[in-house]
C-alpha cells in the first residue's frame, strides 16, 4: 500500500547548492529531505575549480563592478563556516589552498598596476616581494599579487555536507511524471510513499530548467554558458593556484589555474579565457592551443610531455538579457515552488539566505522514512576514469 508522508521541504539536486540548502533548512528547524537523481556533487559542482573568491577577477577592466561588489564578502562568509562560526558548520574543512594569486610577466599589466594599488582595493590584494613568492613561482620573473581568496576541494566539501545528513538524502529522479504541484504544496511519488511537502526547492543545476519548464512552463527560463576546461597531468612538485594576467586581451584572466593531487601527481585544472574562448575549438584544437598558452604563461613549467585532456561544462543560470552572467544568486518563488540557482560556487551562502527568506514557518515533524536508495558520491573530472 502507498504510504502518505509529510515534510516542510523537498530539495531537488544533490550538488553544493542543494546540500547547503538542506543544512540551512535543518538548522532553522525545517523537516527537509533532498532528492538526487544520479550522484552527490552533481555535474556542475564537481566540475568547479573550487575557488572562493571576492570578485576581483570580475574587475580586470580596472573598475569595481556590480558583479565584483556583490561577491566581495563571500570569502569571509565561507571562512566563518570553516572556523565553526558560520551558517553551516564546516569546522576544520581542509583547504586545497589558503590563498590565491594573480601573476603577470614584467611590464604587462598596464593600468591594472595602478588599479591594484588603489585605496578601493586595500585589504583585498597585496603585491608580494620576490622573497615572499609561493614555491610555484620560484623560477618566475614577473609580478605576483596575493588575494584573500582560497580554494576548497569540492569532493571533500560534498562529503562533509552529505555524510551527517545522509538519512535525509534519497536517490530519485524528480520529474513531471512523479511530481505534481497541488496549490500550496507539492506531491512526489517516492517509491512506496506519496510524499507531501509545503515547498519544493529546485536546485538541480542544468536539470533545473527542464524540471521547471515541465511543471511551470515559461516561468523560470534558464540559460547555459558553456566552458571548455582543460586538465594537464604534470610532473610539477609544487601546486599552483593563480590567475595569469600576462598580456590580457579582455577583462578576464587569461588562465585560471588550480592544482589537484591524483595518485601522487599534480593535475592542473585550467579555466579563464582558455575555457570560455575554447567552446569554439575542437578537442584537438583546444589541446594545441593549451600547449601554446602554457608555454607563454608558465614557461618555467615543463609540460611538453604532459597528457592533456579537455572537459566541456555548462553553467546553468537564470536567463539574462543577451546571455550575460548574473551578478547574484537567484531564488524566486511561485506558489509552493522555489527556483534556485547559485550562479557560482562562491555565492552559495547568499543562496541559502535567499531560500530561508522565502520559506513559511517550519511545521517540523519527524524525518520521513522513504524506501529509496541513497545516491553515491560523484567523481571529480581530474580523476580520470576508465
Amino acid at each position: 500500500m502507498t504510504r502518505e508522508q509529510h515534510a516542510d521541504l523537498a530539495i531537488v539536486g544533490g550538488g553544493i547548492a542543494g546540500l547547503w540548502t538542506l543544512h540551512r533548512a535543518l538548522t532553522a528547524g525545517y523537516n527537509a529531505v533532498l532528492f538526487e537523481s544520479a550522484q552527490l556533487g552533481g555535474i556542475q559542482s564537481l566540475a568547479s575549480q573550487g575557488m572562493i573568491h571576492g570578485g576581483l577577477k570580475y574587475a580586470l577592466a580596472g573598475l569595481l563592478s556590480p558583479a565584483s561588489e556583490a561577491i566581495a564578502r563571500m570569502p569571509q562568509r565561507w571562512r566563518a563556516c570553516i572556523e565553526g562560526k558560520g551558517d553551516v558548520d564546516l569546522s576544520g574543512l581542509p583547504l586545497a589552498s589558503d590563498r590565491y594569486y594573480l601573476f603577470a610577466a614584467d611590464n604587462t599589466l598596464g593600468k591594472l598596476t595602478t588599479f591594484f594599488a588603489s585605496r578601493s582595493l586595500r585589504g583585498r590584494i597585496r603585491k608580494l616581494s620576490p622573497s615572499a613568492y609561493p614555491a610555484a613561482f620560484n623560477e618566475f620573473a614577473g609580478v605576483v599579487y596575493e588575494l584573500d581568496d582560497f580554494v576548497i576541494d569540492v569532493p571533500t566539501l560534498v562529503r562533509r555536507l552529505a555524510a551527517p545528513v545522509m538519512h535525509r538524502i534519497f536517490r530519485l529522479h524528480v520529474d513531471n511524471r512523479c511530481c505534481q504541484l497541488e496549490g500550496d504544496h507539492v506531491v512526489i511519488n517516492a517509491g512506496e510513499s506519496q510524499f507531501h511537502a509545503h515547498r519544493l526547492v529546485n536546485c538541480a543545476g542544468a536539470g533545473a530548467g527542464e524540471l521547471a519548464q515541465s511543471l511551470l512552463p515559461g516561468r523560470f527560463p534558464m540559460q547555459l554558458r558553456p566552458l571548455h576546461q582543460v586538465l594537464v597531468d604534470t610532473d610539477i612538485k609544487t601546486p599552483l593556484f593563480a590567475h595569469c594576467l600576462t598580456r590580457l586581451s579582455r577583462a578576464e584572466p587569461r588562465l585560471t589555474v588550480t592544482t589537484h593531487l591524483v595518485e601522487g601527481r599534480n593535475v592542473l585544472y585550467l579555466g579563464g579565457q582558455l575555457a570560455t574562448s575554447g567552446v569554439n575549438r575542437s578537442v584537438t584544437e583546444q589541446i594545441e592551443y593549451t600547449r601554446s598558452e602554457l608555454a607563454e604563461c608558465l614557461p618555467w613549467f615543463n609540460i611538453r610531455e604532459s597528457h592533456i585532456r579537455t572537459l566541456r561544462v555548462d553553467r546553468a543560470e537564470p536567463l539574462q538579457i543577451a546571455g550575460i552572467r548574473p551578478d547574484q544568486a537567484f531564488v524566486e518563488r511561485e506558489g509552493a515552488w522555489l527556483q534556485a540557482w547559485p550562479t557560482k560556487l562562491t555565492l552559495t551562502p547568499d543562496l541559502g539566505d535567499r531560500v530561508l527568506e522565502l520559506l513559511p514557518e517550519p511545521q517540523r515533524g519527524s524525518a520521513p522514512s522513504l524506501n529509496l536508495p541513497r545516491p553515491a558520491y560523484g567523481i571529480p573530472p581530474w580523476v580520470e576514469t576508465p
